[in-house]
């Protein structure tokens, strides 16, 4: 939703609870912390002696995915280190095997870590490297974000983090009840934790 029907529905007093979106005067949210879990993320990228990094995905398509940039930036900063502009993708599979064929015609300057914005992203782009011979994660980490099913499968294992997803329908479901039953008028904005 944009913010004019968002302001929209709020003034016609229609309850309403923002799931995965910048906190709005009056409407209850409810969004996964990303990043402190990005800068984390990236920080140990960093200890392991990874320096070249690359963000994959487009900070521009959610509110998630720019706060995880932010947070693969403040990491970079804090080591001294350029933050690269990100690689620009929508979050689907299709695009992460585009950037790891990218990546292997590249012969200067491959990246030897993706940060990726998403799962799919990340094992369409670990599988696509892998199956070429570059070394995952020996030559190349790829990391990825929701820990999706398929994550526990591939090999390698994906590094990813894990949103709770069932947690942020429990907290966004019971926040909808109070504002619908009048147990609540006031707006509460959740930030659950991530892993």
């Amino acid at each position: 939703l944009d913010l004019p029907t968002i302001q929209g529905l709020r003034k016609a007093g229609v309850p309403l609870v923002l799931i995965a979106h910048p906190p709005i005067t009056g409407c209850d949210s409810v969004r996964s912390e990303s990043s402190g879990s990005a800068e984390q993320l990236t920080t140990r990228l960093l200890d392991h002696g990874r320096t070249n990094l690359l963000f994959v995905g487009d900070p521009a398509s959610s509110y998630d995915v720019s706060e995880r940039y932010a947070g693969f930036g403040k990491a970079l900063e804090r080591r001294g280190l350029e933050v690269p502009k990100p690689e620009r993708v929508p979050l689907t599979e299709e695009a992460g095997v585009e950037v790891a064929q990218q990546m292997l015609k590249a012969t200067k300057h491959r990246p030897d870590g993706l940060v990726c914005a998403n799962d799919e992203l990340a094992l369409a782009a670990l599988t696509t490297l892998a199956a070429h011979g570059i070394g995952v994660p020996g030559e190349i980490v790829v990391t990825g974000w929701d820990d999706v099913m398929a994550a526990r499968y591939v090999s390698p294992g994906l590094t990813t983090v894990r949103q709770p997803m069932a947690e942020l329908g429990r907290v966004a479901a019971q926040r909808l009840h109070e504002r619908v039953t009048g147990e609540r008028s006031r707006a509460r904005n959740d930030v659950l934790a991530t892993e």
